[in-house]
């Protein structure tokens, strides 16, 4: 920016100092305030970079314990998705379809976790930490729903016939 501006103020200038017939009061007074207002204004942008910088550290502190404790979390997760989930065996097909979406909502709760730490890790430069468990349950959720869904289908075709 400062190079496509600085000509201009430099081209006013000219045009006061030698031409100062041509120029009108009404156009020399705003190209003097334009030079003043960007120099406050890159100023104010090296301070706000500066201040940002302070915080870096902490917000990327905190980012890694956000991280540590959605790796805690998500191998939580995974183990009750094993032990209390749809797929347990003995359970009614309503009591499984209601373990699914509940599961269901839980995974995506983690999984806008996983994006927002994901993008954290691209700023700050970090190694991404991967999650295969939450990859897995995924995988066994899409397909679940699916599977459940399609007995719905059979269910209601069945029950209209």
């Amino acid at each position: 920016m400062e190079i496509k501006f600085r000509p201009v103020v430099e081209m006013y200038n000219l045009l006061e100092t030698y031409l100062p017939e041509v120029m009108e009061k009404e156009e020399i007074d705003p190209s003097t305030v334009l030079d003043k207002d960007w120099g406050l204004l890159a100023k104010q942008a090296i301070n706000t970079r500066n201040e940002q910088q302070g915080h870096q550290a902490e917000f990327k502190k905190h980012l890694i314990e956000g991280i540590n404790a959605l790796v805690t979390d998500v191998h939580d997760f995974a183990e009750n998705f094993e032990k209390n989930g749809p797929k347990v065996q003995g359970i009614e097909v309503r009591e499984a379809l209601q373990r699914l979406r509940m599961f269901s909502e839980e995974y995506s709760i983690r999984k806008r976790k996983y994006e927002s730490y994901h993008s954290g890790e691209k700023l700050f430069g970090l190694p991404h930490q991967s999650y295969p468990e939450l990859d897995k349950l995924s995988k066994e959720i899409e397909l679940l729903e699916k599977l459940y869904n399609l007995y719905q289908k059979v269910k209601d075709t069945i029950g209209k016939w």
